[in-house]
């Protein structure tokens, strides 16, 4: 037997299971079921966003280090700045952003879950309602009493 052989099989096999993984992991990621702190853990799995970039509603990509969630199929020629385009764009998260400012939301498509944490006016605030499009201090939220 020639393990030399034997070992780059395994290891080709080990690279396309990763590989596979990985994959798996982003399908599951745009049909939003995988909560978003575990996207935002994983942000290094998806695509980097260009001018180039054409997908559908829920995909994902990666700008300047922030993911964003497609709001609408993106078509040539439809290919807006995630960042600059709240209409076409949902931001995700940054990774290890525990306490991302709060935006207000443009609606159901963007609204804050039960638990959500935020800060907003200097104050750190968690969601006590799910799809919260209220402002922190006004409704649904309580502040974080440790800061």
């Amino acid at each position: 037997m020639d393990y030399k052989k034997l070992g780059l099989v395994a290891g080709d096999a080990i690279m396309q299971g990763h590989t596979v993984a990985a994959l798996s992991f982003v399908a599951l990621a745009q049909s939003e079921m995988i909560d978003d702190t575990t996207i935002t853990e994983n942000a290094d799995l998806f695509c980097v966003w260009d001018e180039n970039w054409t997908g559908r509603r829920g995909s994902i990509v990666l700008e300047d280090g922030v993911l964003f969630r497609a709001i609408h199929d993106v078509g040539s020629g439809q290919n807006t700045r995630p960042s600059t385009t709240p209409s076409m764009w949902t931001r995700i998260g940054a990774p290890g952003d525990e306490w991302p400012s709060w935006s207000q939301p443009l609606g159901a498509h963007d609204a804050y879950p039960l638990g959500a944490q935020v800060t907003h006016n200097g104050q750190r605030w968690t969601s006590d309602i799910n799809n919260n499009v209220w402002e922190p201090g006004v409704f649904g939220w309580s502040p974080d009493e440790r800061h």
